[in-house]
């Protein structure tokens, strides 16, 4: 099929060309008696305009095979050298053409009258034709090196997340059993229920991982962390306060797993859990989808949060530029004695995508 587009789309670009060649013929040698009829003109010019596509298929070949390669002049000389050759060649095959067909003298009078000419529409033919299929190979070229980069993005985006995912799961759950530890020691009638809600949490952390889902709803996150606060509020008591403020609407749009969970532990350890009167976590959403957990704590210097060594905060700040790159943001708004809140900008998608097996 591309063989036959090619040849249907280059006999059509010499119509235009051969039309020229008929109103060329037909009125250079007169259209009065003993000159040409218009089927002698259309005659000389399929075969004049014939003689000139065919040879330049050749032209097309050596477009497409000859590169720059580093070597600009020695490519133009090449292809100079190569206009020459082709201009001569049909001019020869026209006069060729005449000797055999037309009456005599007409060869000879062409190539003294339009035999200069002829060659150098030949030379600026073969650069028309030189010149479109050097533009198409360019542009093929440069078409195939932008979907390779692009896969190559893809593969280093998805490595990239793996990896991530592969540091959040431990962590997770390291700092959870560490909850549980600390709960025996103060309250070990409380370990039974943390046990059950840890069991919950690590049913969607197999569930999500076991399905390779780089997306999950909204809804499922949030029940996620709801599971993880009423851990926290089993050793926390009434000293954690949590106020949501999500629009139903936003529970469908999705969001890469695990990206909650790692900023409200951060808020409770660093802004809550260290203080003796407690503290308040907000989840906040607004605009399309702008997620905000925050805490009234003690806060910190934002870009020494962002330094820190730590994998959670870090980690959601990775997964969300390596997901959405400009289209999603993580800021940081933090001062000391002002609390700490982190901002998650990301587009709001319904549509939940799976990691390629």
């Amino acid at each position: 099929m591309r063989r036959v587009r090619f040849a249907l789309v280059y006999t059509v670009v010499w119509i235009p060309v051969a039309c020229l060649y008929v109103l060329l013929i037909f009125f250079q040698r007169g259209s009065g008696p003993g000159g040409p009829t218009i089927s002698d003109a259309i005659g000389g010019a399929a075969s004049t305009t014939g003689a000139a596509a065919l040879l330049g298929l050749v032209v097309w070949r050596a477009g497409q095979r000859l590169t720059v390669g580093g070597r600009p002049l020695r490519f133009l000389a090449m292809h100079f050298g190569l206009a020459v050759l082709y201009a001569l060649a049909w001019t020869a095959t026209v006069a060729v053409l005449l000797v055999m067909f037309a009456p005599a003298g007409v060869a000879g009078d062409f190539l003294r009258s339009a035999g200069g000419w002829q060659t150098l529409s030949g030379v600026m033919l073969y650069g028309m034709i030189a010149g479109i299929s050097t533009g198409v190979v360019m542009s093929r070229r440069l078409r195939e090196e932008r979907e390779a980069a692009q896969r190559s993005e893809t593969l280093r985006t998805r490595a990239e997340l793996d990896a991530l995912r592969a540091r959040m799961d431990p962590h997770f759950l390291f700092n959870t059993l560490h909850s549980i530890t600390a709960l025996s020691r103060s309250e070990p009638a409380a370990v039974a229920p943390a046990l059950e809600r840890l069991a919950e949490l690590l049913r969607y952390v197999l569930a999500v991982s076991a399905d390779g889902r780089e997306d999950v709803p909204l809804g499922d996150e949030l029940t996620f962390v709801r599971d993880y606060l009423a851990l926290e509020q089993l050793r926390l008591g009434t000293r954690l306060r949590v106020v949501e403020q999500i629009d139903p609407e936003a529970l469908d749009c999705a969001i890469p797993p695990f990206t909650l969970q790692p900023l409200v532990e951060n808020a409770i350890r660093h802004g809550i859990s260290g203080r003796v009167e407690g503290g308040t976590l907000r989840l906040v959403e607004n605009d399309l989808l702008t997620l905000e957990v925050s805490d009234d704590g003690a806060g910190a210097v934002a870009t020494d949060a962002l330094r820190a060594s730590g994998i959670g905060l870090q980690a959601v700040v990775q997964r969300i530029n390596a997901r959405h790159r400009d289209r999603g943001s993580v800021k940081v708004v933090s001062a000391p004695g002002r609390g700490f809140a982190v901002r998650l900008s990301l587009p709001a998608s319904a549509s939940l995508q799976t990691a390629a097996p």
